[in-house]
């Protein structure tokens, strides 16, 4: 464990750090460089859960993202596992959820998800660490027509819940 990842991704209390708004948006642009793509666009889809601080790290992270050029997909207020199979489904460079799980309102959390949908190991997370430590990102490399777009998935509950009678006899 580093300084910003702990035994379940970034977490604290909304508003002071690490759970900044300019350090959320840091970690965006740390995932869009660490995941890019050399020959295609990067896409990454955020899920959340109802706390009120999760809008405003959805679209601190979003805007971290797509200003290092990967699409990002909201799929809204979703559970974690949801998170983890859409990132999966939906053939995405990584996933993100906004959530502190169990712990009391006035937290919040991050958690990253690899293409696979499991969890990055913690060898990744520190190298996410050190990019939004070092705040080594040149936004003047991301020409105008390179910067990512958003895109908002209505049908993602209906996507997990057809999955999740799939697997039932």
């Amino acid at each position: 464990m580093g300084e910003l990842f702990g035994t379940d991704g970034v977490r604290g209390f909304a508003n002071q750090y690490p759970m900044t708004i300019d350090l959320v948006q840091k970690l965006g642009s740390a995932a869009a460089k660490f995941f890019k793509k050399s020959n295609s666009k990067t896409k990454i889809v955020i899920g959340k859960d109802t706390r009120l601080s999760g809008y405003t790290f959805e679209t601190a992270l979003t805007s971290g993202l797509c200003a290092m050029g990967a699409d990002v997909i909201w799929l809204g207020p979703l559970p974690t596992p949801a998170i983890a199979h859409l990132t999966q489904s939906l053939r995405s460079d990584a996933g993100i959820v906004i959530s502190a799980s169990h712990n009391p309102y006035y937290d919040n959390g991050i958690k990253f998800f690899g293409s696979d949908g499991f969890k990055l190991s913690d060898e990744i997370e520190l190298e996410l660490e050190k990019l939004v430590l070092g705040n080594n990102f040149n936004y003047k490399e991301i020409q105008n027509d390179k910067i990512g777009r958003l895109f908002n998935i209505d049908q993602g509950l209906g996507r997990y819940v057809e999955y999740l009678k799939g697997t039932f006899p």
